[in-house]
């Protein structure tokens, strides 16, 4: 069972009642505090949250009565990370085989395990652009998570990342004469493509996925190539536009690339190939870039060992000289990027992003802001949260050292609230 847009606010809405309800006030002493606007980490901030909300910032702030205070005067306080290329339902080691033989149910099962990793690691929401299911448990988990069954990130969903025939989502080193359904949403021609997003709104997507291109773990098919007609294109983003959705994709090529933003798609994934001219078109219309820069990297530090096939690291390895020349212009153009990690590797390393980003020319404030105040931009949520701001949900975490002058430190989060309510605690809190 599927619930509407409004019915997910409201879902949230009284989540936030229950947590005001149960929770005393609190008071959180930050010895550094990035409140994702400012360009500097601020020494010895205090946070005061009442009812799952942030109440007041500032210095040397006074305990209300009753409330509970929370001791990281030794670590530094940032807003709740923001994932916008999360994929809950592959664990490490997944391979075709893994997908064609578990049922929803037990891939629901087990995204709701990987998306609680996620957020004791950090990050208070996430989005999940395309997973291998027909029947839509991402779904399921998110509006499950909203009610409060089930502790997780708030969850934003693109049910099924829709492909042509013989692209990334299809399943192409099946055998021919396998009367195998995939779980995947495979598509042709523009009224077909209709048809498919239409599908994905009944079934309560959040966000439209394309994959605009080939990719690297999927058999057969060409990263380079642009995978849709301009007139699919067209006729996804109109379609998802009408019913107030908004459309990202999987692109690497520049030419799919290129035709996806004509076509007027609000964001862009990966972007390993993307040249001055898409850049320039980026810049121009402000469209988002979420690249992923760890998982190209891991495919090709971990691949044989994981058992990737041995003609996906090929492709990896390809791509990746030319990867980091185009992603560090991305870089310096200054377009918009937000944090995504894109899980084929274990869920507790995701963080690992951080770092990569600023091996290739993101300053560690800028890696920060990718998965804060930006990721919350791209998903319009940045009134409520994405920021450390009075008024805004208590979404804080908290790690050792100044991540500005080391960034690795991003990889070992010591402490997690969400909506106010303490889900890692620190080994510093006292009462």
């Amino acid at each position: 069972m599927t619930v509407s847009r409004s019915l997910l606010i409201a879902g949230f809405a009284a989540c936030s009642s229950l947590v005001a309800a149960a929770e005393p006030a609190l008071l959180i002493r930050c010895g550094r505090l990035i409140d994702g606007r400012a360009e500097q980490a601020a020494a010895g901030v205090d946070v005061q949250v009442v009812g799952g909300r942030i109440t007041a910032i500032g210095k040397g702030l006074s305990a209300p009565p009753g409330a509970r205070t929370i001791d990281l005067s030794n670590a530094t306080c940032l807003p709740g990370f923001i994932d916008l290329h999360a994929h809950i339902l592959i664990n490490p080691g997944d391979v075709l085989a893994d997908s064609l033989r578990k049922s929803s149910a037990r891939k629901a099962l087990e995204g709701l395990r990987n998306a609680r990793v996620r957020l004791q690691n950090g990050f208070t929401t996430l989005r999940d652009p395309g997973d291998e299911d027909l029947y839509y448990s991402t779904i399921e988990i998110r509006d499950a998570i909203a009610r409060g069954d089930f502790e997780g990130p708030r969850l934003f969903v693109a049910p099924h990342m829709i492909s042509s025939t013989g692209g990334h989502g299809d399943f192409n080193d099946l055998a021919a004469d396998l009367a195998i359904q995939i779980p995947n949403v495979v598509v042709d021609g523009p009224d077909a493509m209709r048809k498919a997003v239409r599908e994905e709104i009944k079934h309560g997507a959040d966000w439209i996925k394309l994959a605009a291109t080939g990719g690297v773990m999927s058999a057969a098919d060409d990263p380079r190539a642009q995978a849709f007609t301009d007139e699919e294109f067209r006729a996804a983003v109109d379609e998802a536009h009408r019913h107030g959705r908004k459309v990202t994709v999987h692109a690497i090529g520049a030419g799919g690339l290129k035709a996806a933003l004509r076509a007027g798609v609000d964001c862009i994934e990966h972007g390993v190939l993307i040249d001055d001219e898409a850049i320039a078109m980026m810049k121009q219309r402000n469209v988002p870039l979420v690249p992923t820069i760890y998982v190209l990297d891991y495919i090709i530090e971990q691949g044989e060992k994981t058992g990737i096939p041995a003609d996906r690291i090929a492709k990896a390895r390809s791509l990746q000289a030319e990867r980091d020349r185009a992603i560090r212009a991305a870089f310096a153009a200054g377009i918009t990027i937000a944090f995504g990690s894109d899980t084929i590797f274990p869920h507790e390393t995701a963080n690992r992003e951080f770092a990569r980003m600023v091996r290739l020319g993101l300053s560690p404030m800028g890696a920060i802001k990718s998965a804060t105040a930006n990721a919350a931009g791209v998903l319009g949520i940045e009134k409520d949260t994405g920021t450390l701001e009075v008024g805004k949900r208590a979404d804080v975490v908290a790690v050792p050292r100044d991540p500005l002058g080391d960034v690795t430190a991003l990889e070992s989060v010591s402490f997690v609230m969400k909506d106010g309510r303490v889900v890692r605690p620190a080994a510093e809190e006292t009462r």
